[in-house]
């Protein structure tokens, strides 16, 4: 553009020139005219050169921009077509997307209804599967019933099978329960044989059959339970040609549960004994042994009583008013009415109490499912004698003695890992308590001053580790400790009198427990001051499943005696004790 200016501009220059008019000068200026005129032809034809050239150049330029114009319009239609084929392909574009939108919706339509069609046959497999399962497990059970139903009610049969062996070191003449407040010293005058012999001895008296029964009246849910073992004896009891022992009756309760409230009546276990759950009959945590009478350390009773219990969200308050018994006297005065040996339906071979009021146990148990069971409870107990008028003297002057006794206690088992570790402690502490003490001691003396009751200051703790390494082994471990206190007082002589007495001429008689003979006048008279056991059972399930349980268990314990020294010195007495059994559990 700017060389097409450029000639136009020229060429306007050049007109100028041409059309411009000769200088009027008067004669010089003809004269002049006149001399130069042969020369001006040639400038023409310059300028007439010039002028073609730059016509040609203009043309050239022309033609130049109309080529230009000419592509430019080109490419105006190429750019047209460009966006056309652009727009096209956007709107192709759109129509895919829009197409891929409906096809995915659709497929997102059609997945959905294959998930709930999915979703449809699996539950429609799982409602079959359980009304099957339902159907084999009713079909099984009416086939092999657990239960039996009776008038309305559920009832549940059950026990094991037992056949089981000891070995003690130290020979007690016991059965598979040991005596652990008598283990014999190794001399000892009384059991002086005893003490340089061992013991085998091979029982099913263990073996167990107990009855549950359930029904449901309204609101109000009845249950009862019945239990025996055969531990009795008899006259023809012995082990000669025939072993023969008396079914002995274990438990017979009834109970009633409404609204949180619970009503137990009958034979059962203690409230003092330590409970898995709550306070409920048949929740008690009992130690997993073969050992008959359990652990040293171990509080516990089983006899009849009466017990309510309120269960308060995870907290459970119950009471209990339990059958007494204050056969475990040191009497040293002249007082009568401890007991007696039985009349009528009651054993003429066994001593029995002239009670005046039953034992009063509490219990505050708290249940958590993470941190486990734990328990605190109470014991009161009432003690009374009869000191009788000299003879032929009116009952006026004579009295009768009152004393109380009680303990507290607590208890937990602890889930170190849930379903598999447990850890169990418990503990009871008190005056006249050892009746619930496993060994069974002394509760109480009476003073030879004045007939009355005194009772002694004792102790009791376990503790103890359960562990289900596997669905089949399990192994547990236990120690337990009892401790019976002193108990002195000043007789009418102005000597040391009581439980324990170390000196003077009162003191116990030890002399003869250290000769396997003892010489005349000396006697083997010692009172326990500590007992303690420890224990280790190794359970292995030979088979568990719709036919019962096949159990064999292993125990060894070691059994420590100490006592009170006296006249002579402190014996003492050690015990190694081994069991092993298989016991088969009815389904």
């Amino acid at each position: 553009m700017r060389n097409f200016q450029k000639v136009v501009a020229l060429i306007a220059l050049s007109g100028m020139c041409l059309a411009a008019p000769a200088p009027s000068d008067g004669g010089t200026a003809s004269k002049k005219s006149t001399k130069h005129h042969a020369a001006k032809p040639v400038k023409r034809d310059e300028t007439a050169e010039q002028l073609k050239q730059l016509k040609e150049q203009l043309d050239a330029q022309a033609a130049a921009t109309q080529q230009l114009q000419q592509q430019l319009q080109q490419t105006q239609q190429q750019l047209q077509q460009t966006q056309q084929q652009l727009t096209q392909t956007q709107q192709t574009a759109q129509q895919a997307d829009a197409k891929i939108a409906t096809v995915e919706t659709n497929s997102n339509m059609q997945v959905q209804k294959v998930q709930s069609d999915l979703s449809d046959v699996k539950t429609a497999l799982n409602t079959t599967t359980v009304t099957v399962q339902k159907d084999e497990k009713r079909i099984g059970y009416l086939e092999s019933p657990l239960s039996i139903a009776y008038k309305g009610i559920k009832i549940t049969p059950g026990g094991f099978v037992a056949a089981e062996a000891v070995w003690r070191q130290h020979a007690e003449n016991a059965d598979v329960a040991s005596v652990f407040n008598a283990i014999p010293f190794v001399n000892a005058p009384t059991a002086g044989t005893n003490g340089h012999l061992s013991e085998f001895r091979a029982s099913a008296r263990d073996s167990r059959v107990w009855t549950a029964i359930e029904g449901n009246t309204g609101s109000v849910k009845l249950a009862g339970y019945v239990e025996g073992d055969f531990f009795g004896t008899g006259p023809t009891s012995n082990d000669n040609q025939s072993t023969s022992f008396n079914l002995r009756l274990r438990q017979a309760w009834g109970q009633a549960k409404v609204s949180g409230w619970t009503v137990t009546g009958g034979q059962m276990w203690s409230l003092v004994t330590l409970n898995r759950k709550a306070a409920d009959p048949r929740a008690e945590w009992i130690p997993n042994v073969l050992e008959a009478q359990y652990m040293v350390g171990y509080d516990w009773g089983r006899f009849a009583s009466l017990r309510v219990a309120k269960l308060f969200d995870k907290t459970t308050v119950a009471v209990s008013l339990e059958n007494p018994s204050q056969a475990l006297v040191l009497n040293q005065g002249t007082a009568i009415g401890f007991a007696a040996p039985g009349n009528s339906t009651l054993a003429s071979g066994a001593n029995f109490s002239f009670n005046l009021a039953p034992d009063v146990h509490a219990k505050i148990a708290y249940d958590d499912a993470k941190l486990g069971h734990y328990e605190v409870k109470a014991i009161g107990r009432v003690f009374r004698d009869r000191v009788q008028p000299a003879a032929g003297q009116p009952s006026s002057t004579a009295n009768n003695n009152l004393a109380y006794g009680g303990g507290l206690g607590a208890g937990a088992i602890i889930p170190v890992v849930p379903s598999k570790v447990d850890f169990i402690a418990q503990g009871l502490y008190g005056k006249g308590i050892s009746r619930y003490q496993d060994s069974g001691n002394t509760d109480l003396v009476v003073r030879s001053t004045d007939n009355h009751i005194a009772p002694i200051t004792g102790w009791s703790a376990l503790a103890g580790v359960e562990a289900r390494v596997t669905p089949k082994l399990e192994f547990d471990l236990y120690v337990g400790d009892e401790y019976y206190k002193k108990l002195n007082y000043v007789g009418l002589d102005n000597q040391l009198n009581g439980y324990g007495v170390e000196s003077g001429p009162h003191a116990n008689d030890v002399r003869g427990c250290f000769f396997e003979v003892a010489p005349t006048g000396q006697a083997c008279a010692p009172v326990n001051k500590n007992l303690t056991h420890g224990l280790v059972a190794v359970w292995y399930n030979l088979y568990k499943g719709p036919y019962g349980n096949l159990r064999y268990g292993v125990n060894y314990a070691y059994v420590h005696r100490a006592v009170w020294a006296g006249n002579g010195g402190t014996p003492k007495a050690n015990e190694s004790i081994a069991h092993v059994g298989i016991k088969y559990f009815l389904p």
